[in-house]
């Protein structure tokens, strides 16, 4: 977490980081365009929104402006996501542009700035532990306290007012995850041809019919990882219908910060801690 004031900077991403950054605009303002989507972010003095950092996203900050950045991994965002929410994580995470001076923005700024005065004076072996809890703080603070795209995902369980077609398609996927499913199936539980299934994904997920499929099955991978209930990681894969487990593990440790047999070892390590504590009392 940062804060930074400005003499007027223009930057260009040349590389995806896999990272939401959160930028409060405490002066001044502050432009995010992309190319690609050829859409424009402004965000004004008093004003908190999010950005996920892409190659060709140019970004653009007025003389004299002063902000706060706050930089989540994208796995670690995804993770709590679900963990919160025991949704899927299949759509990217966007915060509008909305005032941190009142309203809900303001509980997530006043943890920040707290975590930063607390963090500057800790000692060095208390700052790991107390980044830590802070970070846990303010994720909880963003998804449940924030409007942000995803919010509908506590209430109904779906992700924005998409179509009918789309809807019955995601529920297909969750129903047939261990079964093959091609797009001629989606289209088909959808009612629409495949084309414009992928039309609708495209413009309300931002992402494929079968991308999306993949980040179901993703996510209940990692789900059945921390629960326990797999021994193999192979098996899991197979299951899921994942056909290279390599490519499995690729996918996951791209979505999760970590490969799926460390997620598997952790969670056995978590469990004989539980267990010991439970027989101690």
């Amino acid at each position: 977490m940062t804060v930074e004031h400005s003499v007027g900077i223009g930057a260009v991403a040349r590389r995806n980081t896999a990272r939401v950054s959160i930028y409060f605009v405490l002066a001044g303002a502050m432009g995010i365009s992309d190319r690609t989507a050829r859409t424009v972010l402004s965000i004004p003095a008093n004003h908190v929104a999010s950005a996920c950092e892409s190659s060709g996203k140019r970004l653009a900050i007025e003389p004299h402006s002063s902000w706060l950045a706050f930089h989540i991994p994208e796995p670690t965002l995804r993770r709590h996501f679900e963990d919160l929410t025991g949704r899927p994580y299949v759509q990217e995470f966007v915060l509008p542009p909305i005032s941190f001076r009142e309203g809900d923005g303001l509980g997530l700024y006043q943890t920040l700035r707290q975590a930063e005065e607390d963090l500057s004076s800790a000692s060095s072996e208390e700052r790991p532990r107390l980044a830590k809890a802070y970070q846990q703080l303010a994720l909880e603070k963003l998804i449940a306290k924030t409007p942000h795209n995803l919010a509908e995902a506590f209430g109904r369980g779906t992700l924005s007012d998409a179509p009918t077609p789309l809807l019955k398609a995601e529920a297909f996927m969750r129903e047939n995850l261990a079964n093959p499913i091609t797009i001629d199936d989606l289209a088909g539980a959808a009612g629409c041809s495949p084309r414009a299934l992928q039309r609708m994904f495209r413009s309300y997920r931002g992402d494929s019919p079968i991308g999306i499929l993949c980040s179901y099955r993703l996510a209940a991978a990692h789900g059945a990882i921390r629960a326990g209930r797999t021994a193999s990681i192979s098996d899991l894969a197979m299951s899921l219908q994942f056909s290279n487990p390599s490519r499995f593990s690729v996918l996951y440790k791209c979505a999760y910060g970590c490969s799926p047999s460390s997620a598997l070892r952790f969670a056995r390590d978590e469990g004989k801690i539980e267990n010991a504590q439970n027989d101690e009392s």
